[in-house]
């Protein structure tokens, strides 16, 4: 294909994709990197006069601005932000090998994603529904779902299975047509994307370490104590967490305190409340929407999956039993 037959075929597949009213920005002919500057490379200037903004808060669906972006000749690969497209994409890959001199790659071993996806709906009584779906250039395949109403997931590498991703909030997928030196994003399933079940939204949730989630069973001598305690420390843990690590930190203390919340020993509003007036301390009022809907979701997964406490006997009972 000539490079100006390539360049129509983009601008078509990118007017295409943003008339499904999905946000869509431009990467750099033949790779998947977005046509935009680092946060540590940014001078400033122009829309980034008021701080640094990032491709997903341009990405638009705006059918004007797409053709005029994908106009001047240029084979611009198309991203889609599934964020502000209310999508939640799932990328299930082929294992890679570890590079030359680096240890075992994890999943270098283990079923490709797609097969992984498939058992895990098996385990968890699925089912995985019909939904659009791409086949990738590396041979893998990613389903594309609508995110429920109320969510704000994330991005992740690697915590569904070893050999599958997730594209959400902050993160951005290809779209069909788009172009690498291994071949192109194909449509195998033009069938309109399902709402991302709800085991799957489960699944995707960060979860807490296996020292505050891991044990179904916890024997306590007191347990309102404990749950104050608990309360406290993940509020804590949310209130100083560092730039960078603060999505993860507040889905897994979410996950705790509704784990908490659906043993009632919390109330889930007062949780809700408590975990967003932490999130307040943080100052980042452009992430507020998206904070609220990680503390919606990971505490509801909480509460599915809640905490049995039983009191302890202490050394008295043990003594008047006896």
């Amino acid at each position: 294909m000539t490079s100006s037959a390539q360049s129509a075929a983009l601008r078509a597949a990118a007017m295409e994709i943003a008339g499904r009213g999905w946000k869509v920005f431009p990467c750099r002919p033949g790779t998947k990197a977005a046509l935009w500057h680092r946060a540590d490379h940014c001078r400033g200037g122009g829309v980034c006069s008021g701080g640094h903004v990032t491709p997903e808060s341009l990405a638009t669906s705006n059918l004007d601005r797409v053709a005029a972006r994908w106009s001047d000749g240029v084979p611009y690969n198309i991203a889609v932000y599934p964020g502000p497209s209310g999508l939640f994409i799932l990328d299930c890959d082929l294992p890679k090998p570890a590079r030359p001199g680096q240890p075992p790659a994890r999943g270098e071993h283990d079923p490709d994603g797609w097969t992984q996806l498939q058992a895990l709906a098996a385990e968890r009584g699925g089912p995985l529904p019909d939904t659009f779906t791409l086949a990738t250039p590396s041979g893998g395949r990613q389903l594309w779902f609508t995110a429920p109403p109320g969510t704000a997931l994330r991005g992740t590498v690697k915590h569904i299975a070893s050999n599958v991703d997730t594209r959400g909030w902050g993160t951005y997928g290809l779209a069909p047509g788009s172009v690498l030196p291994n071949g192109a994003y194909e449509l195998i399933d033009d069938t309109d994307p399902a709402e991302l079940p709800g085991w799957l939204v489960q699944a995707a949730v960060e979860r807490a370490p296996t020292a505050v989630s891991g044990r179904r069973e916890m024997p306590v001598a007191a347990p309102d104590a404990y749950t104050a305690a608990a309360l406290r420390g993940e509020l804590d843990r949310v209130r100083t967490a560092a730039p960078g690590t603060r999505n993860k930190v507040l889905s897994t203390a979410a996950y705790a305190l509704g784990q908490l919340a659906g043993a009632r020993l919390l109330e889930e509003d007062h949780v809700k409340a408590e975990l967003r007036a932490a999130v307040a301390t943080w100052n980042t009022p452009a992430s507020a929407a998206k904070d609220d809907g990680v503390i919606d979701t990971a505490v509801e997964a909480g509460k599915a999956n809640k905490r049995r406490i039983t009191p302890r006997a202490t050394r008295g009972d043990r003594r008047r039993a006896a």
